[in-house]
């Protein structure tokens, strides 16, 4: 049983990723195994105690997680998620951490050779940590992407603004993709921040289900976005 859930997990992340270069995402290939348990890295935060009928105290619930970056890592960030949150790591090809909504887990479970999207509408956020180019910024990252949306047909771009991370200077770009047979069955709202810490380009990808905006999931997502810690 347990292996059967590492391995639906494992093809779910591969779907996510598949789904994200559909959309001009960097392309990239998952190759490590994704277990959604607390890592050492994770600690639980603020716990809630459960009082039960006869008001004695159950064993409390932790309603988010706190993420600090491993001592072999090469991550500048802390923050905070929802416990429910399907979390993972990666670092293959470059550093990455998914937190997925719950909900994925709901889906079928994929063969071993399917890695092709489940479609679906669930959210999920995307933090990528990449080696910076010569000249690279959090502006310059933002307008290639720009550019390479406006030649697809199911982009439509909504703003592009300046904010900051934690002290550090940031782009935002926010856009909308329509919906297709092979990925998403309704609109998907994506927003992508980018900013620069120790030579790496930081990229934020949160993506909800337009019908689903100011939900539970975007919930989640600003109380962890507001919780981001750039670290030594």
């Amino acid at each position: 049983m347990k292996k059967r859930r590492r391995l639906y997990i494992w093809n779910v992340l591969l779907s996510t990723m598949t789904a994200l270069m559909l959309v001009g995402c960097k392309t990239t290939t998952v190759t490590s195994t994704v277990t959604p348990i607390i890592s050492p890295t994770q600690k639980s935060s603020t716990l809630i105690p459960i009082l039960t009928p006869n008001g004695s105290t159950a064993t409390p619930a932790p309603p988010y997680f706190h993420f600090t970056p491993s001592e072999n890592s090469n991550i500048h960030l802390e923050f905070d998620y929802p416990s429910s949150w399907v979390f993972s790591e990666d670092f293959q090809d470059f550093q990455s951490i998914y937190l997925l909504d719950p909900r994925f887990l709901t889906l079928p479970t994929p063969s071993s050779d399917d890695y092709h999207p489940i479609p679906n509408d669930f959210g999920f956020v995307c933090i990528w940590i990449i080696p910076s180019k010569p000249g690279q910024t959090p502006a310059t990252e933002l307008e290639s992407h720009k550019i390479s949306y406006n030649n697809h047909f199911r982009y439509r771009e909504i703003n592009d603004y300046k904010i900051t991370v934690d002290g550090y200077d940031a782009s935002v770009l926010e856009y909308k993709v329509d919906p297709a047979q092979d990925d998403y069955p309704s609109v998907m709202f994506y927003r992508r921040t980018y900013f620069m810490v120790n030579s790496q380009v930081y990229e934020i990808i949160f993506t909800v289900a337009e019908k689903e905006r100011g939900g539970e999931f975007e919930q989640g997502y600003e109380y962890f976005f507001n919780s981001l810690k750039i670290v030594p």
